[in-house]
């Protein structure tokens, strides 16, 4: 744009900054640093008449379709280079936990972070175990019926002699939400969205004023 004003350096505004993007409704707009060729404009809007006041009216809308959820960092070999990754997805809430260990006499049992039981749920949960230069069979020995219980779990070999080491990972579905529905209805979901980001809008209730 002919018209555009560069500046090299910060910028403070002592006032209101406006705009005329057709994004979202005549909304002041952003563009960030793109990665693969595009470069994301974000507009902002408060939707006031749609949502009322509340903060589900701060709207934020991407103008850039099919982008990656993206996180960019400083190459550690390169300065003249980013590392771009994009994030895991998947139909769930999920989060995991992985680590290493070693069998003392065919068994060993390992110790979650204090908080999984509080911060996961109980149904779903999965665990992997790969083995490290050696084939000793092992396998999750469940406790009352349970793969994880109190936040630990039992690895054990049919080696009784077994020091066999191994990696482990545990996948949990975070209990602090509702089940993620995977394919919901357009006509059912409000979407907002944060660059490319976006989520579903919850409506407030009376109660929460």
């Amino acid at each position: 744009m002919s018209d555009a004003a560069s500046f090299n350096g910060d910028i403070e505004v002592d006032g209101v900054i406006s705009g005329k993007n057709a994004i979202g409704g005549s909304a002041a707009s952003i563009q960030g640093l793109g990665t693969g060729g595009n470069a994301g404009v974000f507009a902002f809007k408060f939707d006031q008449e749609e949502f009322g006041k509340t903060k589900e009216a701060i709207q934020i809308w991407n103008s850039s379709a099919n982008v990656f959820k993206t996180f960019i960092v400083e190459h550690p070999l390169d300065e003249d280079k980013y590392i771009v990754h994009a994030t895991l997805e998947g139909p769930e809430g999920a989060v995991y936990y992985r680590g290493t260990s070693q069998l003392c006499s065919g068994k060993v049992t390992i110790s979650l972070p204090p908080y999984f039981e509080a911060f996961t749920r109980k149904e779903n949960r999965t665990i992997i175990l790969t083995n490290i230069d050696g084939f000793d069979r092992i396998a999750v020995q469940s406790i009352e019926g349970e793969k994880i219980k109190d936040g630990k779990f039992i690895v054990v070999s049919d080696n009784p002699e077994s020091s066999q080491q191994f990696d482990w990972e545990v996948k949990a579905v975070r209990a602090d939400g509702p089940h993620l529905k995977a394919e919901p209805n357009k006509q059912d979901l409000q979407v907002g969205g944060f660059g490319p980001y976006t989520f579903e809008i919850r409506q407030q209730s009376n109660a929460d004023g």
